[in-house]
């Protein structure tokens, strides 16, 4: 059983208060020890280097598919929160992965689900931000960023449609590249995407 702290468990009123908040709704917390709390799209400052991104609008749509308990999608929230805060904690995503986290919000694309922390097989860093479309839920994306170098990153942003696998864009970016192409180009591939597909 895992064990946890009072403030790092998901209750039912906070499911609520998420679900009600629509795509884009996060539970967060401020570093290891601060308290779990739900924030809607906007109230989320994505600059803090400790933020962790517990649960989110997303994985709550995914958890309610499979149980429409509401107080055991809390008690698999949060224990499934629990193992991911420990790693998003000693595997804070870099800089330039919080500022390219910024441009995509700017662009219309939002943090809708936990985060995922890894390393890859040659031991670099990776980190998986799952987001929708704020234009249209309909559409989400998949942002990879590996990090072997400190001062650069090689990002892959993918489009799916109702969850099927649409297309991807890799880039490698450095401190210096500014807003990447992919950001750039992805309100207008997702609006391409919806006129030949309504």
């Amino acid at each position: 059983m895992t064990a946890h702290w009072p403030q790092h468990t998901i209750t039912v009123p906070m499911l609520t208060h998420l679900h009600e908040g629509g795509p884009g709704t996060l539970i967060t917390a401020q570093g290891g020890m601060a308290p779990y709390r739900v924030q809607r799209p906007g109230e989320v400052d994505l600059n803090t280097p400790w933020l962790i991104i517990a649960y989110g609008h997303g994985d709550l749509r995914l958890d309610l598919i499979e149980h429409d308990d509401w107080d055991r999608v809390a008690a698999r929230a949060t224990r499934t929160a629990a193992k991911a805060h420990h790693r998003l904690f000693f595997q804070p995503p870099p800089p330039l992965a919080r500022a390219v986290r910024r441009d995509l919000t700017r662009h219309g694309l939002v943090l809708d689900h936990r985060p995922e922390a890894s390393r890859t097989e040659d031991d670099g860093y990776r980190w998986d931000d799952h987001l929708t479309w704020a234009d249209n839920p309909r559409l989400t994306f998949t942002m990879t960023y590996i990090q072997r170098h400190r001062d650069s990153l090689l990002i892959n942003l993918a489009m799916y449609d109702r969850d099927r696998y649409v297309t991807s864009w890799p880039e490698r970016i450095t401190t210096t590249s500014g807003v990447p192409f992919c950001v750039r180009e992805a309100p207008d591939r997702a609006r391409r995407r919806l006129e030949l597909y309504p």
